[in-house]
Order: structure tokens, then C-alpha cells, then sequence
């Protein structure tokens, strides 16, 4: 059954603007039954991602539809080797990287961001920020940064400031902006704003009255989002009236990912929902025993990482077509491409090292995992998987401090 056919199936037909339940939605847990980086689930479909992706990976979770995917030709292709380090300093910790084939943009969280050469990964330029947030996005002009009570615009080629935007709060760990053409779309302390990418002014806003925290996703002309008041949230892209929200059990922190027509959130009460992206009726929960982390989906699977577990789920019943363990890499990024998924794998040769791996989509058995000739065996890249023109970036702690790499 493929999924169009699905959604027909289950007759997701609420109505626009109206508040969904959960009653009817099928569960599943994520308990020790579930295999772990083996043979495929035989509950599971045969593998047919449906999602392309985007060339570049302008946001923190690559195309504005949070689907974590690149095409098949910029994918690196393993094994992966380390090209090159870029010392970012600072004491407190690693941002996830954003990148553009001529171009990465990295931060650490006391105060400096930068803009690195992809190619050579030498300095283009620094820009001191007070109280950094989330992730950079990156727009044809514009460079979106957070800070901590507001929301930059800045040159991608200087790093010189275009405009600053209205005072606002955002949160230090969780959310960050997405670009879609001439808007960004920022999560802050009480509302989802949206800026225009010109001059950095309120376009709409969206308020809900609890922290709005995790990160948008936008896919045709809609914008959904998680809240800490337990709803996912439908809104226009462009007006920001309010389509349909539907109630969860907890507090959502995590990513929205979206596609096919369907929209993949988790919430604090350890679970995955699969909701209907026209009315927000749920199709599937799955449970876990953690809480997630980051959701990515190529059509055929969701990705779900729960801090020492990634899953594959599949996306029309969220059956479990693999599971594997990669030690605590807790708050990672998931890029799927070329058939293969990127991600930090914990060294089981090293008791501290953290390094980018790739891992099969089909069977989540481990492929390669990044050769790195580095003087000490305390290396932790683990913010991550930015990948660009067959390049993938990660960021973490190495013998410099805090270290944006590049592999391919």
C-alpha cells in the first residue's frame, strides 16, 4: 500500500482550524523487541525513499521541511576521511554546523560566529555575538543567527550586521530558524515569529502563551510547529492564521519533519506521532523509552534519535524496521542520502572519541565509520550531520577545544 493510498485508507478528513485528539491513533512501543542494526523488519515495506532533498544545507535540519535529506549526488560517499579542523574556541560548547557548497557557518556557544571556507576550512570571517542560540540558516543573501533577546540578519560574505530584528527571547539549546525564500521563521520564548529576510521585521506572530522552543518545519505554503502547551500547530506561511493544532500528552521540544503528507513529531512523554498534514488527525503513536531527540524522514523511514538509540520507523505504521545503539551522542543531527545515513557513531575503540559515521538506510548496519589522525584520542564530534557537495560537517571538542571538522 503506498502512502497516498494510506492516508485515503485511514480517511484523514478533520476540519481546518479545529482541535484534533488522539482518540483512534495506533500505538506501537519501542521495547527490546525491536532489531537492533540487523535483517529488516519483515513488517516493513521494501525501502523506497520518496524525499530528494536540497543541495545545500542551509538549515539545522537541512531542507525546510526538516526531512534531514540531501540528493544522492551530493552525498559523501563512504568510507569518510577527515579533510580538514577549524578551531572555533570558547569553553561552554559546539552549535550544529549549516553549509552551501562554497561555504560553512559554525558557532560555539560563548560568542563567536564564523563563516569558514568549505574547500580549504580557513577563516572567512568572525562575528562576535552576544549569548549565540540554535543554529544559523542561511538564506541567498542573509545569514540568520540567534542571539539571546534577538534575531540577526548578516552578510554571508562579511558577517557585517544587515538588520537586527525586534527585541525577543530564545531558548540557548533548542530551536533554530528556517528559511523559505524571503521569510525566516524563528521559534522564541512565547510565540513562532515570522521576519521578513530583507530587514528583519515582523511579518506575523503566532502565540501561544507557553515557550515556543523547537524547530519549524515548512512544506507547501504551511508552517507546523511543537509548543510546550502539548499541541502541534498548523499555521498559513504567510499570514500565520491558525489551520489546526493537535494535542499530544507533553511538552514538545523537539524537531517537526514532514513528508508525503504527513507530519512526524515528538513530544516529552517519549513518543512519535504520525499526523495528518491537512487536519492534523494522528495515523500512528510509537513509544520509546526516552524521550527523542531529532526526527528526520526520507518517505520511506523515520529516523528517530533518543539520545543512545536511533530508529528507523516505518512511516505509514511506525513499525520498527531497525534500531541500533551508538553510545550517548545525545542532541545529533540525521542526514540521510544516497541510500546511507550520516550520523555520529561513539568510537568502540576509544573510550572518549566521537566520530561521524554512516550507517545502511535499509538495514541500519554500521558501513564506515571516519578515519581521523588527530594527536589525541579525545575527539567528540557530535554535533552534526551537516552535509553539503559530498561533504559532511560535524562540530564538537577536539585537542584545539571547540572544533568544527569536515569529512569526506
Amino acid at each position: 500500500m503506498n502512502r497516498r493510498r494510506f492516508l485515503q485508507t485511514v480517511g484523514a478528513a478533520g476540519s481546518v482550524g479545529s482541535t484534533v485528539g488522539l482518540a483512534g491513533c495506533s500505538q506501537r512501543s519501542g521495547d527490546g523487541s525491536d532489531r537492533e542494526g540487523t535483517d529488516r523488519s519483515e513488517v516493513c515495506e521494501s525501502y523506497d525513499p520518496t524525499v530528494t532533498g536540497l543541495p545545500d544545507w542551509r538549515t539545522v535540519r537541512g531542507d525546510p521541511a526538516g526531512t534531514g535529506v540531501v540528493p544522492a549526488s551530493g552525498a559523501p560517499e563512504p568510507p569518510l576521511s577527515l579533510d580538514w579542523t577549524f578551531t572555533l574556541g570558547g569553553m561552554v560548547g559546539a552549535g550544529q554546523p549549516v553549509a552551501t557548497s562554497d561555504r560553512v557557518y559554525a558557532h560555539e556557544y560563548d560568542s563567536m560566529l564564523y563563516g569558514v571556507d568549505a574547500a580549504s576550512g580557513l577563516e572567512v570571517w568572525q562575528k562576535s555575538v552576544d549569548g549565540l542560540r540554535g543554529a544559523p540558516a542561511v538564506g541567498d543573501n542573509v545569514v540568520v543567527a540567534l542571539a539571546d533577546s534577538t534575531v540577526l540578519g548578516l552578510d554571508p560574505e562579511t558577517g557585517e550586521t544587515v538588520w537586527t530584528a525586534p527585541k525577543t527571547k530564545t531558548d540557548p539549546f533548542q530551536g533554530s530558524p528556517v528559511v523559505v525564500d524571503e521569510t525566516v521563521y524563528v521559534p522564541t520564548e512565547l510565540s513562532l515569529l515570522a521576519l521578513d529576510l530583507t530587514d528583519g521585521t515582523i511579518r506575523w506572530q503566532h502565540t501561544t502563551g507557553e515557550e515556543t522552543i523547537a524547530t519549524p518545519a515548512i512544506e507547501d505554503e504551511t508552517v507546523y510547529y511543537g509548543d510546550y502547551d502539548t499541541y502541534v500547530y498548523a499555521v498559513d506561511a504567510a499570514t500565520g492564521e491558525e489551520r489546526w493544532r493537535a494535542k499530544t500528552d507533553a511538552h514538545i521540544e523537539c524537531n517537526i519533519s514532514v513528508a508525503d503528507g504527513l507530519v512526524f513529531a515528538g513530544s516529552r512523554d517519549e513518543t512519535v506521532r504520525a499526523l495528518d498534514a491537512t487536519s492534523g488527525e494522528c495515523l500512528w503513536t510509537r513509544e520509546f523509552g526516552a524521550e527523542p531527540d531529532v526526527i528526520a524522514t526520507d518517505g520511506s523511514h523515520v529516523y528517530v534519535d533518543i539520545g543512545r538509540q536511533l530508529y528507523a520507523l516505518e512511516t505509514t505504521s511506525g513499525a520498527s524496521c531497525w534500531s541500533t545503539a551508538y553510545g550517548d551522542t545525545r542532541g545529533i543531527g540525521i542526514a540521510v542520502g544516497g541510500g546511507h545515513v550520516y550520523t555520529p557513531l561513539t568510537d568502540p575503540e576509544s573510550e572518549y572519541g566521537t566520530r561521524p559515521g554512516v550507517l545502511n538506510a535499509v538495514t541500519g548496519e554500521t558501513v564506515a565509520q571516519t578515519q581521523m589522525e588527530l594527536e589525541s584520542d579525545y575527539a567528540r564530534f557530535y554535533k552534526g550531520s551537516a552535509v553539503a557537495d559530498g561533504a559532511m560537517y560535524a562540530s564538537g571538542v577536539a585537542e584545539g577545544g571547540i572544533t568544527l571538522a569536515r569529512f569526506s
